[in-house]
């Protein structure tokens, strides 16, 4: 194959496109990279413990306090701590949050629909298969 063209490449290159569409809305919205994260993996009130938190975001439990303590400044989020474990917590996004969340699936919705839109109709179950495939065996 010639350089630049393997499929390693072309994957990092579409992740790299895909990472400077969620950097630009990161800018728009004001938000980091973990605090986007954390948009796309709460989708309802949830009691979790920081410990749980930390393994499912694959972020340091220090990393976690931060990202929820500027959450909750900012208004996106509530956090209730249970009174028999102040381990545990319940957080859950506000109607600011809510409203975050809805822009940045409306953002990450038209980005799939242009990948979608760039594979025909009549292989669009055999890529999505082949992706799900890369992704399940690495």
């Amino acid at each position: 194959m010639e350089k630049g063209k393997e499929i390693l490449g072309l994957v990092y290159e579409m992740k790299q496109k895909c990472a400077a569409i969620d950097s630009k809305l990161m800018d728009q919205l004001n938000l980091s990279q973990s605090e986007l994260m954390f948009f796309t993996s709460l989708d309802r009130c949830v009691e979790i413990n920081s410990p749980e938190l930390s393994r499912s975001m694959g972020l340091s439990l220090s990393r976690i306090s931060r990202v929820v303590d500027k959450l909750v400044l900012d208004g996106y989020l509530d956090r209730n701590i249970d009174k028999t474990d102040r381990r545990a917590i319940t957080l859950c996004l506000t109607e600011k949050g809510r409203a975050i969340r809805s822009e940045i699936e409306r953002s990450r919705a038209e980005c799939e629909a242009r990948l979608v839109g760039i594979v025909p109709e009549s292989q669009l179950s055999v890529f999505k298969e082949v992706v799900e495939r890369m992704v399940k065996e690495l």
